[in-house]
């Protein structure tokens, strides 16, 4: 039903290799590559410790858990680290601890990375299942995503380099065509190549006009009342208050408030403590 951590040895890996690459990936890092793999490797201890107290009936592992988040925490703030197998984690720590909102939250900035893990898929459905306020996204975009599932099922270090080796193998194909023309399947070839770099460059740029206008966020308050207007004087805009896990895509940032749309179109406002954008 529910699958658990990314090994140990996968993460310090991939500590490891984003450090190699040095400041034009890690910028801001606090934390030393040997510091982030002792995080890595404390971090899945404690959370194996707290499921082993947990099976014995023991509250304790409640703390573990909360110890093993606080550490891969601080590998996103402190070291700067963001990969798919790390939020992965969190999501799963989280839901142990009950969490819904920081779960979603969490498996949603994995699904960036590694958007098609079967374990991911499963873990983010039966979170989204436990939500009390979950919307279900509207038939028309479960069409979108059937219809263009590479450009939703594939990560984005995938397409960007399918665009690449697209793109040059459509003038490979065109200038052999040029020395060639008796041979017509080259025109053919040339001709598929460039509407695959074509395709894959519109979904690069559907991509960066989400990242620029579509700003997906997650309900974290346990019960929040939602309003009609960025004060607590507006009336509530619903009649029941939005539970942690409810998603959302930022319209607006107003000072202390976001004003949201949720998938069913419905629009309000919550204060920003109480919500987090997957996007920061």
């Amino acid at each position: 039903m529910f699958s658990t951590l990314f090994p140990s040895a996968t993460l310090t890996a991939a500590m490891f290799f984003l450090a190699a690459l040095g400041p034009c990936v890690q910028g801001k890092s606090a934390l030393t590559p040997m510091q982030a793999a002792a995080l890595c490797q404390e971090a899945e201890q404690l959370f194996n410790a707290g499921n082993d107290k947990y099976a014995a009936g023991d509250a304790a592992a409640l703390d573990d858990w909360r110890k093993s988040a606080a550490r891969y925490e601080r590998l996103v703030n402190e070291g700067d680290y963001h990969n798919g197998a790390l939020f992965y984690n969190l999501g799963n720590i989280y839901f142990r601890l009950d969490d819904i909102g920081r779960a979603i939250l969490n498996y949603r900035r994995a699904q960036q990375f590694i958007p098609r893990d079967p374990n991911l898929l499963r873990n983010l459905a039966f979170v989204r299942s436990c939500c009390r306020s979950h919307v279900p996204e509207p038939e028309r975009v479960r069409v979108l995503k059937t219809v263009f599932f590479w450009h939703y099922d594939l990560p984005l270090s995938w397409r960007e380099n399918g665009f690449l080796a697209a793109f040059a193998a459509a003038w490979v194909f065109a200038l052999l065509y040029l020395w060639q023309r008796q041979r017509h399947w080259l025109r053919w070839c040339t001709a598929a190549f460039a509407f695959l770099a074509l395709a894959l460059a519109a979904s690069l740029a559907v991509d960066e006009w989400n990242r620029q206008n579509h700003r997906p966020g997650v309900i974290l308050g346990q019960s929040v009342t939602a309003r009609k207007g960025d004060n607590l004087s507006y009336e509530p805009s619903f009649t029941e208050p939005l539970h942690a896990g409810t998603e959302f895509t930022l319209i607006e940032s107003r000072g202390e408030w976001f004003e949201i749309a949720l998938s069913d179109n419905r629009t309000c406002w919550v204060q920003r403590h109480e919500a987090e954008l997957v996007n920061p």
